[in-house]
């Protein structure tokens, strides 16, 4: 019962409706290939998730997205363009349907960088039929605290 914890008991009810889309991966090192999986918690704004696309950061190359029943997924290579003006490598996976309130997780491999180091951020736009989630922002600083629509991050261990 919540009786004496009312707003520890509301902000744990509430918890799964601001869960945001995150990535794991385990012992991220330069120079060696890694499996990250992408956690995405629900839909958008009770819509069923229908595609989801991936920025791959700079840091990332060989890019191989692991199958998902129902889905298929598609990578873009980067394009021209130097720093903030370069295309990202991307990936792209569509042709499913994830129910609102599923979970349900997306998987790639990649090598890391040999000079890759400290956090990374994967920015990802979850696509429900007409509506997106742009879980895109990047703190300006680690002070400044989370955004509300955080891109997933790693850290690349030395």
């Amino acid at each position: 019962m919540c009786v004496t914890g009312l707003a520890a008991c509301l902000a744990l009810a509430a918890g799964p409706a601001a869960a945001h889309v995150t990535i794991a991966a385990k012992g991220v090192k330069a120079g060696q290939t890694t499996t990250f999986v992408l956690k995405i918690p629900h839909g958008c704004a009770g819509a069923a998730t229908t595609g989801l696309r991936v920025a791959v950061p700079g840091e990332l190359s060989d890019i191989a997205p692991q199958d998902k029943a129902g889905w298929t997924a598609v990578v873009t290579p980067s394009a021209g363009g130097a720093g903030a003006s370069a295309k990202r490598a991307q990936i792209t996976w569509t042709g499913g349907t994830i129910a609102a309130a599923d979970h349900a997780e997306f998987a790639f491999k990649a090598k890391v960088a040999a000079d890759a180091k400290g956090r990374i951020y994967v920015p990802i736009v979850q696509q429900c039929g007409d509506a997106a989630e742009r879980w895109i922002e990047i703190p300006e600083s680690p002070d400044t605290g989370e955004p509300g629509k955080p891109a997933p991050a790693f850290d690349v261990k030395p």
